[in-house]
C-alpha cells in the first residue's frame, strides 16, 4: 500500500499529464484545424474551377454536335 506522500506525488504527476493533454488539444484546435480548413477551402476552389471548365467543354461539344 502506498503512503500519503507517494499518492500525492502520483496525483501531481497525473495533474501534469492532464495539463499537457489540454495544451495539446488546444494546439490542435486553434492551429492545426485552421490549416486543415484552409487547405480544404483551396481544394474546393480548384474542384469548382475544374467542374466549370468541364461544363464549358461539354456545352461546346453539344453545340458542335447540334450545329456541325
Amino acid at each position: 500500500m502506498k503512503d500519503t506522500n507517494e499518492l500525492n506525488l502520483e496525483i501531481e504527476r497525473i495533474k501534469g499529464d492532464i495539463k499537457l493533454i489540454n495544451q495539446s488539444l488546444d494546439t490542435i484546435k486553434n492551429n492545426h484545424l485552421f490549416h486543415i480548413e484552409k487547405s480544404i477551402s483551396q481544394i474546393n476552389k480548384i474542384l469548382w474551377t475544374v467542374g466549370i471548365m468541364m461544363l464549358a467543354q461539354f456545352i461546346m461539344i453539344i453545340k458542335d454536335a447540334l450545329v456541325g
